[in-house]
């Protein structure tokens, strides 16, 4: 593994920007199929939303796969966003969705146990939630809201770098985590810039939405689809990571990437 700096992790994000840039046209109709592919899966209660969670390394792994056609100097095609679904590790990297769906679950549930005031909570609306401040500190959402984060990225980030490791470096979801693990361990600076980088970012598009559009419809729906182009770019950027760390993956790349 290669060393790198803390400042590798503005400019994994940097390059990840870049390659919308290079492509805008391919990578927005992945993002935007990944949207409409999600939309589906939720709208079928419990079974989407866990499908949806366990199927999160697999949808990775077709923005990972863009990215690297990107940097091959090759076009981005809408079916690789399936990338993930072809080939021996689906079934692997759907153990790492399950690991993933428990995380997110024990984080939850940690989270609600600390922080939240289920009285409160039980018989509040969302609109209630979004008006009433009161209400909302009584609650304990906002602590529990930051708990979960707090448990639940780190690990995300963890299993998110694990896919690749499974796709084209062949390894177990066991060996892959543990590899991502001490990856992203090694290298706290960098990834720390890239998380922190990626949530300023976010930070400022959202309020800046809000501050035009409020919480109205329009105002929801580009917050979505921000949402789901940042999540495709975060993963274009974690690519870039991937390629910078671990031996480049089979097939043409272009040389900036390789280690």
């Amino acid at each position: 593994m290669n060393q790198t700096p803390a400042r590798s992790g503005w400019e994994w994000v940097k390059q990840g920007f870049g390659m919308l840039k290079k492509q805008p046209a391919g990578l927005s109709t992945l993002f935007f199929g990944y949207m409409l592919l999600t939309t589906l899966l939720l709208v079928v209660p419990l079974v989407g939303q866990i499908a949806h969670s366990v199927l999160m390394p697999v949808f990775a792994i077709g923005f990972m796969t863009a990215a690297r056609e990107i940097g091959a100097g090759k076009p981005v095609l809408p079916a690789l966003l399936i990338a993930g679904f072809r080939g021996p590790a689906l079934r692997k990297l759907c153990m790492l969705g399950v690991i993933h769906l428990l995380v997110f679950l024990a984080a939850g549930a940690i989270g609600v146990l600390l922080f939240a005031n289920t009285d409160a909570l039980r018989d509040a609306t969302l609109a209630e939630l979004q008006t009433n401040r009161e209400l909302v500190l009584e609650s304990g959402l906002v602590p529990t809201m930051l708990a979960t984060a707090l448990l639940y990225i780190p690990a995300l980030l963890v299993i998110s770098f694990a896919a690749p490791l499974v796709q084209w470096n062949g390894m177990g979801p066991g060996k892959a985590l543990f590899y991502s693990f001490f990856a992203i361990k090694r290298a706290a600076g960098a990834f720390f810039m890239f998380a922190l980088s990626l949530f300023l970012i976010t930070v400022a598009v959202l309020l800046l939405v809000r501050a035009v559009f409020g919480f109205g419809s329009i105002g929801f729906a580009l917050m979505r689809m921000f949402s789901e182009v940042l999540y495709g770019v975060a993963h274009c950027a974690l690519f870039v990571a991937y390629a910078h760390i671990f031996p480049a993956p089979p097939g043409d790349s272009d040389p900036a990437l390789k280690p």
